[in-house]
């Protein structure tokens, strides 16, 4: 949508005296834009709808606290027909070609041919990952249920974030999935695995930690439930069975929020800010003076004081590990509902550039088989570079932030969405301007 299709419809723009076509344009009438906006979006929800899913919401600027709502179906990446699999390698082979002509410092070539060949390479790259998004795939029991929102991104682009459960339907889809494990699953999978080698190193291993820890903590404070039992299952076992347990939760209140000492970028993850946040907005309601802040809580309504309890128990929620096969505080994880999709996304910072080629390459292999010769190639910078970019959109996770029963299937979950969550925002090939 133009400004001239803004304008015809009645909408004030106030221009600065610097103003061009590109910069210093204001649309004064929000309304009227939202109202143009959604009319534009409705053709590709529509087609959103047709994909099967048992609603579609149209929302052109979905905030991350508009998706946190929802929690979210697992998707997964089904093989490619012959015919998808042959278009996809002669796509690939004619941009390992355009690279290879562009890494060849002996190709002379004018600034306009090379920038012409670069505008080739992204051509053939959107059309491989609009091929991608054909690949992903949704369990067919779920998507009746599961919904999805179409909105604009941050450049006007179309997105769509599909497998988007509300709270009671993810609950049911659990109880549904649950009851169709038969008891026989662990003689069928548990037998033949194989324990995982230790891959990763113990610095690296802390840094996922941290963020796992940070997510669980979120996590926790969204369920005051949870958090309500982790508190009693904590006293029941030192006062009831005088036990010493080592255990997620300290009951002391020490709030764990210095995880950038494993992650330095773990301040501004999804989670960690939203705990800020939330912990930042009781700070100014709640007084600080011990007498007075016993008045208020007995005062307050049980389901404002249980949503407090649930932040105050998920800040003291600690789960660092030093070895990749560890999983602390897995029955808490597991109560809530942890998936880290919402929470995580692969980056070269955060996880490529601290692996050995060879694992980088492993990962790839999962998410993108068809690159990894290509990659090979490659020095390992440009390896987690590409990495990166490869990863999005895919829901790729490492190791230590999956279930044990995903190394053997993608199981059809209902799980929590957070901004960052990769695998959910699918682009699609349309775009929209303001």
């Amino acid at each position: 949508m133009g400004i001239e299709v803004y304008e015809q419809a009645g909408g004030a723009v106030r221009r600065d005296l610097f103003a061009d076509e590109q910069n210093g344009i204001f649309l004064t009438d929000a309304a009227l834009l939202e109202s143009l906006t959604k009319e534009r979006l409705m053709p590709v929800a529509e087609q959103v709808q047709a994909e099967g899913w048992g609603w579609v919401d149209v929302a052109p600027r979905a905030t991350y606290a508009d998706l946190h709502q929802f929690q979210r179906m697992r998707s997964k990446r089904r093989e490619p027909s012959k015919a998808e699999a042959k278009r996809i390698a002669k796509l690939e082979a004619q941009q390992r070609k355009l690279q290879d002509r562009l890494d060849d410092e002996n190709e002379d070539m004018t600034d306009e041919q090379a920038q012409t060949m670069q505008d080739e390479m992204d051509s053939l790259g959107n059309e491989l990952e609009a091929f991608e998004r054909t690949l992903v795939v949704y369990p067919a029991r779920g998507m009746a249920t599961a919904g999805a929102v179409v909105s604009l991104d941050h450049m006007g682009g179309v997105i769509v974030h599909r497998g988007l459960l509300r709270e009671g339907q993810a609950k049911a889809l659990r109880e549904q999935e649950r009851g169709g494990h038969s008891a026989n699953d662990e003689a069928e999978h548990g037998s033949g695995r194989q324990k995982a080698k230790l891959t990763i190193s113990e610095k690296l291993v802390k840094r996922l930690s941290a963020h796992r820890t940070a997510a669980l903590q979120a996590e926790v404070a969204r369920h005051p439930h949870v958090a309500l039992v982790a508190v009693v299952h904590r006293l029941a076992l030192r006062v009831i069975h005088d036990a010493h347990y080592g255990l997620p939760i300290n009951i002391t209140a020490n709030p764990q929020d210095r995880l950038e000492q494993y992650a330095p970028d773990v301040a501004e993850a999804p989670a960690a800010v939203g705990m800020r946040q939330v912990r930042e907005a009781w700070g100014k309601r709640l007084p600080s003076d011990p007498d007075a802040l016993f008045a208020e809580l007995l005062a307050m309504p049980q389901q404002e004081l249980l949503s407090l309890v649930a932040v105050c128990v998920g800040s003291t929620v600690t789960a660092i590990a030093s070895r990749e096969d560890e999983a602390p505080a897995a029955a808490l994880a597991q109560a809530v509902g942890l998936d880290m999709h919402a929470w995580w996304t692969p980056t070269a910072a955060g996880y490529f550039d601290h692996v050995s080629k060879a694992k980088a390459l492993e990962g790839v292999r999962a998410f993108a088989a068809g690159e990894v010769n290509r990659l090979d190639k490659l020095k390992k910078a440009q390896i987690a570079s590409e990495a990166e970019r490869l990863a999005a959109g895919t829901g790729w996770l490492p190791a230590m932030f999956r279930a044990p029963e995903e190394t053997q299937a993608d199981v059809a979950s209902a799980e929590p969405i957070g901004e960052g969550q990769a695998d959910a925002e699918n682009h699609e090939d349309a775009h929209a301007t303001a």
